[in-house]
């Protein structure tokens, strides 16, 4: 029997298991620590989306935890008949057609993975989950879709925590009422985030920044 958060638990019709993000190099040249991405927010609004587009609510993540050193999720699809872009998807997935799992996250703490290239590939030390796509090819090579019916790569969920169910009928309360632009790629918005830090950084800490405190200080 497979065990899923802690309990003897098939996988529905309109449910399935994905690993959500992996310790692997990804295609983008970044890394990101599943440890070191904090759940909290997420849990409160789990949200699923289809190429991390946030009118293409799919459904929604009722368990998710840090599993064997990777992100795992357990994924429930909007009813039948609520979406016709759900009910799409999750034939899809079902069907074994669409496969790759990618997550929207925002990164706090990174590190380069070449000293010697600081603008290069990025391991993302820290970082808070924003939302988990189902998209046709995902950066990370091991982000995909391991469970779409009971009994199929049971061995790879173990005691994922559970989402409160109230956060969970929130997000799914939500599916048919988002209607917001397509946002950048996560890949993309990870790197305005980081360069937008890095200019942060250097404008506080500038020669002129500098000056201008000394010449405050004086005048206090």
């Amino acid at each position: 029997m497979m065990r899923f958060y802690g309990a003897a638990a098939d996988i529905g019709e309109r449910e399935c298991g994905v690993i959500a993000s992996t310790r692997n190099l990804g295609r983008d040249g970044m890394v990101v620590e599943p440890s070191g991405i904090d759940l909290t927010s997420y849990r409160r609004n789990p949200i699923v989306l289809f190429n991390h587009s946030p009118d293409s609510c799919v459904g929604t993540t009722t368990a998710i935890g840090v599993d064997k050193g990777d992100l795992a999720a357990r994924i429930q699809f909007a009813p039948e008949g609520a979406s016709a872009l759900a009910d799409q998807i999750c034939s899809l997935v079902k069907a074994g057609v669409v496969q790759g799992v990618s997550i929207g996250f925002d990164p706090k703490e990174s590190q380069p993975l070449d000293p010697q290239r600081p603008r290069g590939g990025q391991r993302i030390t820290r970082a808070e989950l924003l939302e988990i796509s189902f998209v046709a090819i995902p950066a990370d090579y091991g982000a995909r879709v391991v469970q779409r019916s009971f009994g199929n790569s049971a061995a790879l969920f173990r005691a994922l925590p559970a989402i409160p169910r109230p956060f969970v009928q929130r997000a799914a309360a939500r599916l048919s009422h988002v209607a917001r632009p397509a946002v950048v790629s996560p890949t993309m918005h990870c790197w305005m985030l980081l360069e937008q830090r890095r200019r942060d950084h250097e404008a506080f800490f500038s020669l002129e920044a500098r000056k201008a405190a000394a010449l405050r200080l004086r005048c206090d």
